[in-house]
């Protein structure tokens, strides 16, 4: 089996697209949550989304544009100039795609080739687990099966868009597949990151896509200065 493992789309359906296109053999496709805010495609994001039966697990910025919409707070009493990418992310969705985000398990458990499988968004903070006993506390609270018993797993978070595998030991990894929009500012490139994992061995990926339709749709948008430099960033 071939999966594809994205996270962290923050509303980019242009490089859903490109990976789509360029992984379509795959079988199935996990995401690791932010399907949504600091991108100008959100309702596009959900309906690829819904078009090629993903299975995510919600992000911090999901919550973010939940709250924000049922609070009743998406911006329209806000100066045009401190318009945020949440705000304007807020407009653009309606009750059934907030419903959807809501719908949305904050950890998923599977097996897949052998391979045991815990998928969250984030650990704490931007904290990662860095010992095999946090690690085991960790499985232990999401998994039914007794920790010491022989089991290949894997742990799937997203966050810090950092694209890594890290071994805890032989068989206990955790892995972040990176952000398929941007990276942090002490990475330059801007190609879209992800993982494909066929018959259990992981490959990590980046691919070049034209980034120009990001960039137009975000000049068009009144955006506080701040996040305007954001869109500049990321999709310049």
């Amino acid at each position: 089996m071939k999966a594809l493992i994205i996270s962290d789309i923050h509303s980019n359906v242009k490089a859903l697209e490109s990976i789509s296109k360029a992984e379509s053999d795959c079988d199935i496709i996990y995401c690791a949550g932010d399907l949504v805010d600091y991108g100008p495609f959100p309702r596009e994001v959900i309906e690829w989304v819904h078009k090629n039966d993903a299975n995510c697990v919600r992000g911090n910025h999901d919550d973010i544009i939940i709250d924000l919409y049922r609070n009743g707070n998406s911006g329209h009493d806000v100066a045009e100039d401190e318009i945020k990418w949440a705000h304007y992310n807020t407009r653009l969705l309606g009750e059934a795609e907030i419903s959807f985000l809501e719908s949305i398990p904050v950890y998923r458990t599977f097996e897949m080739d052998g391979y045991s499988y815990t998928m969250q968004h984030l650990y704490e903070n931007y904290l990662t687990i860095d010992s095999l006993p946090k690690y085991d506390a960790f499985w232990a609270e999401r998994n039914v099966r007794t920790i010491g018993a022989k089991e290949d797993r894997r742990i799937i978070f997203g966050h810090t868009h950092r694209r890594c595998i890290h071994y805890l030991s032989d068989d206990s990894l955790w892995l972040n597949p990176g952000s398929v929009s941007y990276r942090r500012r002490d990475d330059p490139s801007k190609e879209a990151h992800y993982f494909t994992i066929t018959g259990g061995k992981i490959a990590m990926k980046s691919l070049v896509y034209d980034r120009t339709p990001l960039l137009e749709a975000a000049q068009k948008l009144l955006l506080k200065e701040e996040e305007m430099k954001v869109a500049y960033f990321f999709f310049g």
